[in-house]
């Protein structure tokens, strides 16, 4: 059985996913299993994969999404410790290795991630943008994770996680229901797990490009999930930190909506968050 499980999820990045596979069967950690998840790719993905077959594991489902192709890897997997690598991205080689050692050192943790380094769509380095996105992941990251503290800032990259896989036995699945699905199920991890961020050396490769999820899908899916926790909050009152998570999720909410330009939506978030205690909310309900 291998010690960690990778799950390359994928749906027509043919351009791309040769990269991704090759960073992450580079690896240092050679106890690693590889699983290619093609959620319904129309592309020349088969013919990308075709040279690794002997060195993968390559599953096809019909076009499902995100959520319902990463619970399909997660099932698949074997390793006692499970991570992704977005098809678009790429990891460094010493990635799993790192993370390891900090699970070694921190035998309570449930979820280890950091930073990445930005690229375009050409593999292009990015320092500026690598640069912005590290200050602002280091600052997030900085005084440790919480469910209250990623109800407001949720800093972390999908493919920089290691996951213990028995996590997703207590935690539950991703929630297909969400457009954007690893939010949810980072804050529900939280409420069962410590995280830990390693803020040194970038663990892998963003690659930004036109096709990358954007502000409409993000706003609304962050909107989404923050509307689903304050209900979730309803049920269980005793969270730890509950006020504070509350406030935040009212924050976020505040956020996304101004972002998203429904001044109306902002503006209630916003005198909710500050009946909260959160007077940085009156940015937002002007």
């Amino acid at each position: 059985m291998p010690l960690v499980s990778a799950a390359i999820i994928t749906h027509n990045r043919a351009q791309y996913l040769g990269e991704a596979i090759a960073s992450v069967l580079a690896q240092s950690c050679r106890d690693l299993e590889l699983i290619v998840l093609d959620d319904g790719s129309t592309d020349e993905t088969p013919a990308v994969v075709a040279p690794y077959l002997d060195r993968i594991r390559y599953v096809r489902q019909d076009h499902a999404g995100k959520a319902v192709a990463r619970n399909h890897a997660v099932a698949l997997a074997r390793g006692a410790f499970f991570a992704f690598c977005d098809s678009d991205d790429a990891w460094y080689p010493d990635r799993i290795a790192r993370q390891l050692a900090a699970f070694r050192r921190n035998p309570d943790v449930g979820m280890v991630h950091g930073h990445v380094s930005m690229i375009d769509e050409h593999g292009r380095d990015l320092p500026d943008r690598t640069a912005s996105v590290r200050d602002v992941f280091g600052a997030a990251n900085r005084n440790g994770a919480s469910y209250a503290s990623y109800a407001l800032e949720c800093r972390c990259f999908s493919s920089t996680i290691l996951v213990r896989r028995s996590v997703f036995d207590v935690v539950g699945p991703y929630d297909p229901t969400l457009a954007i699905e690893d939010y949810d199920f980072y804050l529900r991890l939280l409420l069962d797990y410590d995280v830990l961020f390693l803020d040194g050396a970038p663990l892998a490769k963003y690659r930004v490009h036109d096709a990358k999820t954007g502000a409409l899908e993000l706003g609304s899916g962050q909107i989404q999930t923050a509307e689903k926790h304050l209900a979730f909050l309803d049920a269980n009152p005793y969270v730890v930190d509950a006020r504070l998570a509350r406030r935040n999720f009212h924050m976020m909410i505040a956020r996304s909506a101004r972002v998203l330009g429904d001044r109306r939506r902002a503006r209630a978030a916003a005198l909710r968050a500050l009946r909260l205690g959160a007077p940085q909310a009156l940015r937002f309900a002007r």
